[in-house]
């Protein structure tokens, strides 16, 4: 052959031809096929090989484009078909339109690209000779294809089967089957570039039958949809189809549901768990998604992959930092500081170490939720708050089950989600305000919560599966432990938060209070001082609160007034102990002197509430009478039992006390504690309801700046008691200058060394040493005998 551009015949096509790539098609031998073609280089090469050869080598474009959208040499295909244009014709807005009919397979050795054209040295590919015999199968095969279309009514085309039965020439077959296909680029160019010509009639065999399966899968589906459509489902015709389509394909993740599932992969979860996890997505795939199942799945779906599965802050194990914030948050607490350190310190030696259960109890205002916090800083854990004051339903710890739309996770999931880490420190505000009714015991399901050894695996009854809480850090807090169940308490640490002396409370306002008062107000602290007579007078003459909270409002309102005066006379205004009430009204606890004054009949008794210690006014008066036990001010029975063993070991004693046994039957003693309205109950209240007893008995008074506690025994033994810090701290508000405490509470003073301070304490065995003490000699009147 000639290597020139001279116009030769189909006989001898020159070696070198224009290019015309084609996209989207591929064109074979003997198929005719229009073209649009709108590049000038290849329409430069189309009008030369007019004039000469009229042929041109069509190459099909790859997938690949650059940014541009154009086509570069290397994104054609190698094999192509040497094709004889047929026709030309312009077009007015730019470009042509060929007719083009492939002639035979050439593959391009190599592209030319000249600066106005594209051309291509060809080499023609001659196909094997496969004799007639062996084409006869695939053929035979095709035409029984197109039978079955036919019968089925399947067929690409009504006539498609009766021409091809009248066919008997193989390339003739091909070409015809082929021009009903629908191929890629990709299997087509696979076609084109096979070389023999039973493999190139068994693919299209292959193709033709996939062909036939996808129309009888659509066919199906049509089919499916309106077998399950009715009158009341007509609108949902769409819906039904491609629900269809999803089961005939295998294919039920729609989007959503794959990103589901590639999240669970790599999420770090229990095989039961994942599997569990999986079957709810599986379920939600198979329900309608306009139904209330569908949203309580979804729902529920979206809370397992909002968790923080495997995810936890790393903890500040700085010590030394530790306790500059703990120090800086809260003043005293060092047993509850020791602890944490504690903590710290195993924690830097074993990463896997215990994790503690706390539970404060103490009165309120001592700090002990905002503890918490500081603990959560102090080791960088995310801090979470619940409240169960008043929770009475199961369901807000354990979660409601699945049942409604609007279930939910109990609270610590809820509260997991929120802290977005598995080892947040969670505090339990009011563990011992829990209450109980049909809808179950939440402080039972608190069992689960704080047992180490089983929230590992806490079971919340709208997850379905366990999750683990040991990692995080539990702080309970409460006012009174008698209140939380015995196995409850069993499962914490429990440490006391005791109330705060005055030096204690002039710390915490001089280091904390008036800070953050002066801070909230908007004024400087060159505007507003506060002295240490002025601090005392209010906490003396304004509070009697364990805490400081009371105390916090008092110096608001001082800073709220000081800021006043600065508004509207701008001026500053110096609050002292002599102005004092101008600013907060009268004193409302002034020093009783009545108080410290000897009579017969009446004791100091020290008790513990849930606010604290308190001084007890126990009064005891004889009348005539039977005999009788009368008890006043809404005692408690554990409280009249005591005033009964307090009268029974005192008539047992008569005799020692100089007393005429012929009062216990013709006086009545009548036992008052005043504040009537006001509960009272508990042991501890034994010696002091005997001296009360016995001053009324002997007409002997009693020493009024003795405070006494502690529980009496028949035998007139003192037994220990609890609160001993609290009862200290109220007696020493009240100006008692000496405390009868039973000799086994000398352990509680450890670590309480300050309060303790500027009052005497005294320590007793039996009632002897108390009454020894307390009852002063009749020095008015003569001893009562009858």
């Amino acid at each position: 052959m000639k290597t020139t551009l001279d116009g030769v015949g189909y006989d001898s096509v020159p070696e070198v031809l224009p290019v015309i790539p084609t996209m989207d098609v591929v064109v074979f031998p003997h198929i005719i096929v229009p073209l649009l073609v709108l590049d000038e280089k290849i329409i430069t090469g189309i009008n030369q090989s007019l004039e000469q050869s009229k042929t041109a080598l069509l190459l099909a474009a790859k997938n690949t484009l650059d940014t541009n959208g154009a086509i570069g040499t290397d994104d054609l295909y190698t094999m192509g078909t040497v094709a004889s244009i047929m026709r030309v014709i312009k077009i007015p807005e730019g470009g042509i339109k060929i007719l083009v009919q492939g002639i035979y397979k050439a593959r391009a050795i190599e592209i030319i690209a000249q600066i106005d054209s594209l051309y291509a040295k060809i080499e023609k590919i001659a196909e094997k000779e496969v004799e007639a015999q062996v084409l006869q199968e695939p053929i035979a095969h095709i035409k029984y294809i197109a039978e079955h279309m036919a019968s089925s009514g399947s067929s690409f085309s009504p006539d498609f089967h009766i021409i091809l039965s009248k066919m008997q020439e193989p390339d003739k077959i091909a070409d015809f089957v082929l021009s009903h296909l629908t191929l890629t680029v990709q299997q087509a160019q696979a076609l084109l570039e096979l070389d023999n010509q039973k493999d190139f009639i068994e693919q299209l065999c292959r193709h033709l039958r996939q062909e036939i399966d996808a129309t009888e899968i659509q066919e199906k589906i049509r089919a499916s949809a309106r077998e399950s459509m009715n009158e009341a489902q007509k609108e949902y015709y769409l819906r039904e189809q491609l629900k269809a389509i999803k089961r005939e394909l295998g294919d039920d993740e729609a989007e959503e549901m794959e990103a589901m599932r590639e999240k669970l992969q790599i999420l770090p979860l229990p095989d039961a768990t994942r599997k569990e996890i999986s079957r709810q997505i599986s379920r939600l795939e198979r329900t309608a998604a306009e139904s209330l199942e569908a949203v309580v799945t979804r729902n529920y779906l979206e809370w397992i992959f909002s968790l923080p599965w495997g995810i936890q802050s790393e903890d500040n194990l700085d010590i030394v930092r530790a306790r500059e914030i703990l120090d800086e948050d809260h003043y005293g607490l060092e047993k509850i500081k020791d602890k944490i350190l504690d903590f710290i310190s195993i924690r830097k030696l074993k990463q896997d170490g215990f994790t503690p259960i706390l539970c404060f109890i103490g009165p309120p205002g001592t700090g002990k939720t905002s503890l918490g916090k500081s603990i959560a800083r102090s080791l960088g854990r995310a801090y979470i708050r619940i409240s169960l004051g008043g929770v009475k339903d199961e369901a807000e710890i354990r979660g409601h089950r699945r049942t409604y739309v609007g279930a939910m996770p109990g609270r610590f999931i809820q509260a997991i989600r929120k802290a977005g880490s598995c080892n947040p420190l969670i505090v339990i505000d009011e563990l011992d305000k829990i209450g109980s009714d049909f809808r179950g015991d939440p402080s039972a399901a608190m069992l689960e919560v704080l047992d180490p050894q089983q929230n590992q695996s806490f079971y919340d009854n709208y997850l379905g599966i366990p999750f683990d809480l040991s990692k995080v850090i539990f702080v309970a807090t409460a006012n009174d432990l008698t209140t939380i169940s015995g196995p409850l308490r069993d499962r914490m640490e429990v440490i006391e938060v005791s109330g705060y002396s005055l030096e204690e409370k002039r710390s915490i306002a001089k280091k904390h209070l008036i800070k953050k008062a002066i801070a909230d107000t908007g004024l400087s602290q060159e505007q507003v001082t506060f002295s240490d007579d002025l601090i005392d007078d209010i906490i003396v003459s304004y509070t009697r609160e364990s805490g400081v909270r009371q105390l916090d409002r008092l110096i608001h309102t001082i800073c709220a007034k000081i800021a006043r005066n600065l508004v509207e006379k701008d001026t500053l205004v110096s609050i002292t102990p002599d102005t004092i009430e101008l600013h907060l009204g009268a004193r409302i606890f002034l020093s009783d002197l009545h108080d410290h004054i000897n009579q017969i009949g009446i004791s100091n008794g020290l008790a513990w509430t849930s606010c604290g210690g308190e001084i007890l006014k126990i009064e005891a008066v004889l009348m005539p009478g039977k005999g009788k036990l009368l008890l006043t001010g809404q005692l408690g029975e554990i409280m009249k039992e005591s005033a009964q063993a307090a009268l029974s070991y005192a008539r047992a004693h008569a005799k020692d006390f100089g007393i005429n046994p012929s009062l216990f039957t013709t006086q009545d003693l009548h036992i008052h504690l005043p504040a009537g309205a006001v509960p009272k109950d508990g042991p501890s209240a034994g010696i002091s309801l005997l001296t009360a007893i016995l001053s009324a008995l002997t007409d002997r008074p009693i020493n009024a700046h003795y405070a006494m506690t502690g529980e009496l025994n028949l035998r007139g033994e003192i037994m220990p008691i609890g609160g001993v810090k609290e009862k200290i701290l109220a007696a020493k508000r009240n100006n008692m200058t000496h405390i009868i405490l039973p000799n086994k509470n000398k352990k509680d003073l450890l670590g309480i060394e300050d309060a303790v301070q500027g009052i005497d304490i005294v320590f007793v065995d039996h009632a002897n040493e108390v009454l020894e003490r307390v009852l002063l000699p009749n020095s008015t009147r003569k001893m009562r005998r009858t």
